[in-house]
């Protein structure tokens, strides 16, 4: 842990910092030394950090408070889902990874709201949520008439030779010749994610279930590329050829800069959030807005809303998390479909999402663990027997 001060402006930092919690939740000796340091370094932070202590210690969870006992019974219960799919001598290398989810899972309540004033207090009804895991699919590679099968967090990286190398997650490498007349199409399953380097050295983080097509190198004035799904992209600048990113009838143009688009197929709604630089966006042949770093536009059929965010929200994924403010839990538990390939049904009807919650969930490689967390995040009961999952009314 090595923090800087200056990161910590209000009391509400210290409740959102994942040691914070550890510290006050676990109350080890390395965190006591460790934050007996640091305030005796910072005594300009010691206010808050009293303000942070005394709303940590009083935090309530669905109108009561956390007691030691339940602070255990979730622990138990992320371990026992953590155990019921890792060997035994596995289960002892979880351990940290663990204490980090539960400390997350209690982060998470403690931010999470359920702000529906219309439903706020009515009770859920003993309605059902299935969701089916559906059959484990390959990330594979296509160009010209070769099909090749990648790993989960396999790198692409292209030369302006045309040439490809994969590098895989134990850091094997191979070679291969890409097509050079043809768009090449790189399809990442629910489930899964990779990312990959173009040839002018512009970086792509694909989520799951998207489709990426692009070419070998990049020829001609502009640089382009099409997408389905979601990706983050960091483009490199170069302002005689601009890049353009097609995303189902909608045009991204930018010269250099890093953003976020969420595409899918089947949603409703196309999203696009600006990290840095500036982007230009165009439906057709019209120009629809310029949007500067924070903001973000969503796009309907019938309408265009744009609007400054925290853009953290919509960047996480990449680095394994999920954050998400005020959206109900079908939505949730959509983007936890897609990123662990399973198909949830009837979740738009439940009572369920009346209320609408906010919070930060670790997305680790264990679906269990983090359907126990969302179980304790909406007050329900999660039961998975093989392929089938069920999320009740406790």
């Amino acid at each position: 842990m090595n923090k800087k001060d200056q990161s910590f402006q209000s009391h509400h930092n210290f409740l959102l910092d994942d040691d914070f919690i550890e510290w006050r939740l676990f109350r080890t000796k390395d965190s006591e030394n460790y934050w007996t340091d640091f305030r005796l370094k910072n005594p300009h932070l010691e206010k808050l950090i009293q303000e942070a202590i005394a709303q940590f210690d009083a935090i309530k969870i669905n109108r009561y408070l956390f007691s030691e006992s339940e602070k255990k019974e979730i622990y138990r219960d992320v371990l026992h889902n953590i155990n019921k799919h890792k060997r035994r001598r596995l289960f002892l290398k979880m351990g940290t990874a663990a204490a980090v989810l539960i400390i997350t899972v209690l982060s998470i309540l403690f931010i999470t709201q359920t702000r529906n004033s219309a439903g706020a207090d009515m009770p859920i009804k003993n309605e059902m949520i299935v969701g089916n895991t559906l059959p484990e699919e390959d990330i594979y590679l296509i160009t010209g008439n070769k099909k090749i099968e990648l790993t989960q967090n396999s790198h692409i990286g292209l030369t302006k030779e045309g040439k490809a190398t994969i590098t895989d997650s134990t850091n094997s490498r191979k070679e291969l010749l890409l097509a050079k007349t043809e768009m090449n199409s790189l399809f990442v399953p629910y489930g899964k994610r990779t990312n990959l380097t173009l040839s002018d050295g512009t970086k792509v983080w694909l989520n799951s279930g998207t489709q990426l097509d692009f070419p070998s190198e990049f020829r001609g004035k502009t640089r382009e590329i099409h997408v389905d799904g979601e990706i983050y992209i960091d483009v490199v600048h170069n302002p005689s050829c601009p890049f353009i990113v097609h995303a189902q009838g909608t045009e991204v143009i930018v010269q250099g800069t890093s953003f976020n688009i969420s595409a899918y197929r089947d949603d409703l709604k196309k999203t696009i959030v600006l990290v840095e630089g500036k982007v230009k966006i165009e439906r057709g042949d019209k120009h629809i807005a310029d949007l500067l770093p924070n903001e973000k536009i969503d796009i309907t059929e019938n309408n265009i809303l744009k609007e400054t965010v925290d853009v953290s929200e919509y960047i996480s994924w990449k680095k394994g998390v999920l954050e998400f403010n005020s959206i109900p839990m079908a939505e949730i538990l959509k983007r936890i479909g897609r990123y662990y390939n399973v198909q949830f049904e009837n979740t738009a009807d439940v009572k369920l999402n009346e209320q609408t919650f906010s919070g930060k969930l670790f997305l680790s490689n264990n679906l269990d663990s983090v359907m126990t967390s969302v179980s304790i995040l909406s007050a329900t009961n999660y039961q998975r027997e093989k392929n089938k999952i069920h999320i009740t009314k406790k």
